[in-house]
């Protein structure tokens, strides 16, 4: 399996003649796995299914926990989810977790028209904490900041482990898909919720084990940060506070309301879960603005945990900024009556229905 920018920021490989009618895009996260199918008729892009499994049974543990499974196990809930979502699709997409890659951007001082080649190869060293031989690495220039010197540039550097490109490539032959494309979490995921005239946008990933933000200007990885604090954490904060299961603990956060009788204890335990994140999010955004001289976009809170009731008004609070909540079924059509129920959970699959979007780019 390559890794090539080229792969990363522009579409499959094949003409516009040759794209498929059908496309699945396939999210594995460490608590579910998320399928979304899309189909193209009359030059109009359609939701023909999704699915969530949960991965915490594969493992023996409760509903909601983040695992990590064994080969066999992942096959397994990838059969299982396509088979009960009833995805028809042989074309796709699979995304490779955050977790299995390192990605950041850094600076450098340089001449004009001087090779950065050797310089990105040292530095990168810094950023990457095993051997180069480990990894597939990649690096791009990004396009100059206007309140950067002339000769300080900016690289976009991208390593991905060599086992979990493997164990990707496994898992798709298992489900005979081995030839599919595949690419990181989060192009998935800013594909899925970037609209046309977003110059700069910023996307917070909420997810189970660890919340993510990424900061893009004009389609490219500006800055990303990651804090390892999620919805788990919360769910588990929620099971010591109430003396209740976790999958208990688990079905009262993600049913919450504030009439609830704990709604105290669970709005206490989101919130302080998320509360060093986004204390995090916001010095990063407000230091990238100073440097770029620019203020960034939308803000775009996505993941299991944006689906909290009061989580996009608490975030709004700490950002001191608007914020919106991911919808990335805007980007297709879909019967009217399924309205309601998209809504609730856009969130969750932003990163696979941005994954599928891709299968029909030229």
């Amino acid at each position: 399996m390559s890794l090539s920018f080229k792969n990363l920021f522009s579409g499959l490989s094949q003409s516009k003649t040759h794209l498929p009618s059908q496309v699945v895009g396939v999210d594995f996260g460490s608590s579910s796995v998320k399928v979304i199918e899309l189909k193209k008729e009359e030059e109009v892009v359609t939701l023909a299914t999704y699915g969530e499994l949960q991965l915490g049974p594969y493992a023996n543990e409760e509903l909601g926990k983040a695992v990590i499974l064994p080969m066999e196990k992942r096959i397994e809930a990838l059969v299982d989810v396509l088979r009960e979502s009833k995805v028809g699709a042989k074309h796709g997409l699979f995304t490779l977790p955050l977790a299995s890659s390192f990605i950041t951007v850094f600076s450098l001082s340089a001449k004009q028209g001087e090779d950065l080649g050797p310089r990105v190869l040292v530095e990168a060293r810094k950023y990457i904490p095993v051997p180069m031989s480990d990894v597939s690495f990649e690096w791009t220039e990004l396009p100059a900041l206007s309140g950067l010197p002339e000769d300080v540039h900016e690289v976009l550097a991208v390593a991905v482990q060599n086992e979990a490109q493997q164990e990707l490539a496994d898992l798709k032959t298992a489900v005979a898909m081995g030839e599919q494309p595949s690419e990181i979490e989060l192009f998935s995921a800013l594909r899925g919720l970037r609209k046309n005239d977003d110059t700069s946008v910023v996307v917070i990933d909420l997810g189970a084990k660890t919340s993510k933000l990424y900061v893009s200007k004009e389609g490219m990885i500006r800055r990303i940060h990651r804090v390892f604090s999620g919805g788990a954490m919360a769910t588990q904060k929620i099971t010591q506070e109430l003396s209740v299961a976790y999958e208990e603990a688990e079905n009262m956060k993600r049913n919450y309301t504030d009439t609830d009788p704990n709604a105290a204890v669970i709005k206490k335990a989101v919130v302080t879960t998320f509360e060093r994140p986004f204390q995090e999010f916001k010095r990063v955004l407000e230091q990238y603005e100073a440097r770029a001289g620019e203020s960034v976009g939308r803000v775009i809170i996505t993941g299991g945990s944006a689906s909290f009731g009061d989580m996009q008004t608490y975030a709004s609070y700490m950002l001191d900024r608007s914020v919106d909540r991911a919808n990335p079924f805007t980007k297709v059509a879909y019967p009217a009556f399924m309205e309601d129920v998209l809504l609730d959970i856009a969130p969750t699959f932003s990163v696979a229905l941005g994954a599928a979007l891709r299968g029909f780019e030229a």
